[in-house]
């Protein structure tokens, strides 16, 4: 009985933990509408980089750096907003005036940085799909009927 009391209230607890770290830089148009968004994360993680926004500590990919300051570059309107799931609130106004690629030790453009990002992305993609492509096939063991049989 107790275990089951443990596990409900974990239950309950997950998703309210799980919201309150839904974290993303969030790019609008001029008139508010929603254009595009990247993860933010509130722990460190493989791959990600500390950044320091409205005197707290994110960690970010540095695509999602790069990204950022090109949208802002592009003139979107571009913060770093938060979803407790009663909708998007703004949390940090102009994030890419507080974070550059060179603040987190990173070389090159913001248009290079976020390529090879979407090269990678695109790589892991084809190995993921052309695993599934051949998993499809399985392999029993037993020698097959061949098109050329004598």
């Amino acid at each position: 009985m107790r275990k089951t009391c443990l596990t409900v209230a974990l239950a309950i607890a997950l998703p309210a933990s799980a919201l309150a770290d839904d974290i993303h830089m969030i790019s609008r148009h001029s008139d508010g509408t929603f254009y595009g968004s990247h993860k933010v994360f509130t722990r460190a993680g493989d791959n990600l980089y500390e950044i320091s926004l409205c005197g707290h500590a994110y960690y970010a990919r540095a695509a999602t750096v790069a990204w950022m300051n090109y949208e802002a570059e592009e003139g979107r309107d571009v913060g770093l907003e938060l979803n407790q799931g009663k909708g998007w609130y703004r949390i940090c106004e102009e994030p890419s005036e507080q974070v550059k690629l060179a603040d987190i030790g990173v070389e090159g453009t913001n248009a290079e940085v976020m390529r090879a990002s979407e090269e990678a992305m695109n790589r892991r993609m084809r190995f993921i799909y052309i695993r599934q492509v051949f998993s499809k096939y399985g392999n029993s063991g037993a020698a097959s009927s061949s098109y050329h049989a004598r």
